[in-house]
């Protein structure tokens, strides 16, 4: 089913972004149980699409969530096809206009991280994260799912490749802090770019010059 945020082509990095913290929260959210069998994942672990660190750069007790970075490292925009890239003219008989919309491809690179503090559950609640991760973002049921998830009709994010990770512990601010850091989500997406706000005149017929004669 699709989610509250599914994705738009005309607004591709905003939507790509709340789509993917959607996907991930409810992921890994479902992903912890109470002993009544009843989703408290909202309550374990908190998504954030940035490098954390106006929460990390003030710790000074432990962390009340395992936190989930998604941080933007590299986008690759790119046309797609070739000659003017217009896919779709959009011609208003009517009136004798065109609007015309081009086409992208976007690939973007996540930088993916965990921080969890004995409080959140330490070593254990890392390794959780890390495998729930693997789990919504490798193999071919993930990619379906995500698919479902953003799809409204008018295109959905596309998982590339999902690798990479290593552990390390860190003291910040006299806490210890278990990290995963190093993993590399990529996702492709396309977008359109919005018609204008004054059509362009189309061109309905070409007359031919009278006398003219065309070999």
């Amino acid at each position: 089913m699709p989610q509250t945020n599914t994705y738009n082509p005309e607004i591709h990095m905003e939507s790509l972004s709340r789509c993917l913290k959607e996907y991930a929260e409810d992921g890994l959210h479902a992903s912890v149980k109470n002993e009544a069998g009843a989703s408290v994942g909202n309550s374990v672990y908190s998504v954030v699409m940035e490098f954390p660190g106006t929460e990390i750069s003030g710790l000074k007790v432990p962390l009340d969530k395992t936190i989930i970075h998604f941080a933007i490292d590299d986008v690759e925009d790119r046309v797609v096809g070739l000659g003017d890239n217009i896919f779709a003219n959009n011609h208003d008989p009517i009136d004798s206009t065109v609007n015309p919309q081009e086409a992208r491809q976007h690939v973007v690179n996540f930088d993916v991280g965990i921080w969890s503090s004995d409080r959140t559950g330490g070593i254990t609640a890392r390794l959780r994260a890390q495998q729930t991760l693997v789990n919504l973002f490798c193999g071919s049921i993930a990619q379906m799912r995500i698919r479902e998830a953003t799809l409204a009709g008018d295109g959905c994010l596309e998982i590339l490749r999902y690798s990479g990770g290593n552990f390390a512990t860190e003291r910040i601010n006299d806490v210890d802090v278990y990290r995963m850091m190093g993993a590399e989500l990529v996702i492709r997406v396309f977008s359109r770019t919005p018609v204008l706000d004054e059509p362009l005149p189309a061109i309905e017929s070409i007359v031919q010059v009278p006398g003219l004669t065309i070999l």
